[in-house]
């Protein structure tokens, strides 16, 4: 297997996290790069670190290599950028947005 770095955008809703029989967490989330998506596994201690960093439309910089169902297994990630959400908190007057009425 080689090693492969690929920069790309998070593309999936949640990033989930399976059991294993072993006990070792597996995360699993979709990364977008070039306009394709590649599947993507972390696992072990890094899996809780990085759903704890990571959401929908955060950028990253993977280090991984692929393995036989064609899936990115992650050896190192770096975080280059995090989601904002200016747009949903304030309104475009810059007053925050009143609470939802029932």
């Amino acid at each position: 297997m080689e090693v492969v770095i690929v920069e790309g955008i998070i593309t999936s809703e949640e990033i989930k996290v399976l059991k294993t029989d072993n006990g070792i967490p597996l995360c699993r989330f979709t990364l977008n790069t070039n306009g394709k998506n590649i599947n993507c596994l972390i696992s072990g201690k890094k899996a809780y670190s990085f759903l704890y960093e990571a959401e929908k439309d955060t950028i990253l910089s993977i280090t991984g290599k692929i393995n036989h169902k064609d899936q990115l297994v992650v050896i190192r990630y770096i975080v280059l950028k995090k989601p904002t959400y200016f747009g949903k908190i304030f309104n475009y007057k810059g007053h925050p947005l009143p609470f939802a009425k029932t």
